[in-house]
């Protein structure tokens, strides 16, 4: 079985860009911010030689750009829920405070488990409402 050796320093740039994406998206002030930001910040991830390290950071800003939107009104659909990782789809699960949200990812969402946070915390969130 042939093992695949990853550049220790190119792992840890990769962690280290994941988490300067989470800190910024907790900082902008919307979508529109973020974008421009993570626009500066695409040329300076391909520098790194692992197009799978590349692509889940790519992923990580299109996930946050996802939530940045529902956060300034955008209600999504299936589809664009289908497009984000499961990751952020039980992020959304987890935090989300909108009933349309909840739904959605109770509905849509691509892991049971995911589905089921998002349908128990719907729940919860009607019987505090009561």
């Amino acid at each position: 079985m042939a093992t695949i050796l990853r550049d220790p320093d190119e792992m840890a740039s990769k962690t280290a860009v994941v988490a300067l994406v989470d800190e910024i998206a907790w900082k902008v002030t919307g979508p529109a911010e973020f974008r421009q930001w993570s626009a500066e910040l695409l040329p300076e991830i391909d520098q790194l030689k692992t197009e799978a390290y590349r692509e889940f950071i790519r992923q990580r800003i299109h996930d946050w750009l996802f939530y940045l939107s529902i956060n300034d009104g955008h209600v999504p659909t299936p589809a664009e829920l289908a497009k984000v990782t499961d990751w952020m789809q039980r992020f959304l699960a987890q935090h989300s405070t909108s009933p349309v949200i909840l739904a959605l990812v109770a509905e849509s969402a691509n892991t049971k488990k995911t589905r089921n946070i998002a349908k128990n915390r719907a729940r919860s969130r009607q019987l505090r409402t009561r």
